[in-house]
């Protein structure tokens, strides 16, 4: 019993990451167009921009508006409901990724993934939730290495573990990752919003506070989801849009601490210049132990104070067999703690 005591006193020293993401010019690149009209020569003419470009223009209402006034006409390219339906959203997606447009938050997201990390899409964007989510899919299936799937599905296996999910999973990843059961249950986890998905009431006359809700959102469903197991959590935001960057920014520095008492962290990621990307921290309590480098959605353990680490593999080479698994393992640990003996009794000698 004091084991499990001491076991239940470690967990709470641990912090778990968890990430929201813009889409557009922050993972991807993406070549989809908005319709608008520029007005040159007194004359509105249909002109069709990139996000990036929309971004600049948005607010200047003299020279700038919507094709035909009509949200459904300009945006159509980013909606479920435009010419392409709901393949809109992955094929300008898998467009980006051939072309290798990789936006400044790309390597985040992967690294996210990796880490089995829970996550949120939060964009402008008006696709609907299932749309993207079968975009993300896609880079699951296809993007992601073996290498990159296999450390996904193990931090998945302590992830389901520390949060005692019903079911017994598969110990290896088999065939197409997307089917697993596991994994699937782990995209049920994140979210895919489109603030300006007709399902959400359309386009927003203020991306900005709908971003906002949508981020509030995810961090109540962190803040509890984290208070269940003893835990605390850090969130991280990115955003390539400066307005969306600094309306976050303000809300971090205002958000009052009793209304998520289980974050500890707050980092906001402008990403409007990929070469000079600013950062904002606000840390909130200093209660956290976890080792730098170590953060991710599923908790840091040591070697042997976590069954998964014993029962699964360290490597492909071993997949097959727990015995050797476990005989790495612990064979590793005999030879690590050994060194420390002899070098401290060395030392008293």
């Amino acid at each position: 019993m004091k084991y499990l005591k001491k076991f239940n006193e470690n967990i709470n020293k641990y912090v778990l990451m968890f990430y929201a993401f813009d889409w557009d010019d922050n993972i991807l690149y993406m070549p989809t167009k908005i319709h608008m009209e520029n007005l040159i020569g007194g004359e509105w003419i249909p002109t069709d921009v990139s996000t990036s470009e929309f971004a600049e223009v948005r607010g200047d209402s003299d020279n700038w508006r919507i094709l035909n006034n009509n949200p459904d006409d300009a945006f159509s390219e980013f909606r479920d409901i435009g010419p392409r339906r709901d393949s809109a959203f992955i094929s300008d997606m898998k467009s980006s990724i051939s072309n290798r447009k990789f936006g400044p938050a790309w390597e985040d997201f992967l690294e996210c993934l990796r880490n089995g990390s829970l996550f949120s899409i939060i964009t402008a964007r008006g696709h609907e939730s299932n749309s993207m989510r079968l975009g993300i899919e896609w880079i699951v299936d296809n993007i992601l290495t073996e290498s990159d799937l296999y450390e996904m599905y193990n931090n998945l296996l302590k992830f389901a573990y520390l949060f005692k999910s019903e079911g017994k999973f598969e110990r290896i990843l088999k065939d197409k990752p997307s089917n697993n059961e596991l994994v699937s249950l782990y995209l049920d986890e994140c979210e895919f919003i489109g603030v300006s998905a007709p399902s959400r009431g359309g386009s927003p006359s203020n991306p900005e506070i709908a971003k906002e809700e949508a981020l509030l959102a995810f961090k109540s469903k962190i803040d509890s989801l984290v208070n269940n197991i003893g835990a605390k959590a850090k969130i991280g935001f990115s955003d390539d849009d400066i307005k969306n960057v600094k309306h976050i920014e303000d809300l971090i520095d205002n958000i009052n601490h009793e209304r998520f008492p289980n974050i500890i962290q707050y980092v906001v990621k402008g990403t409007k210049y990929p070469d000079n990307i600013t950062k904002k921290v606000r840390n909130i309590s200093e209660t956290s132990h976890q080792t730098p480098g170590l953060e991710s959605s599923v908790m840091a353990f040591t070697q042997f104070n976590n069954m998964t680490n014993r029962l699964y593999p360290k490597g492909p080479e071993g997949r097959q067999d727990d015995f050797l698994n476990q005989f790495i393992r612990q064979t590793e640990f005999l030879a690590k703690n050994s060194k420390e003996i002899f070098k401290k009794r060395k030392k008293d000698s």
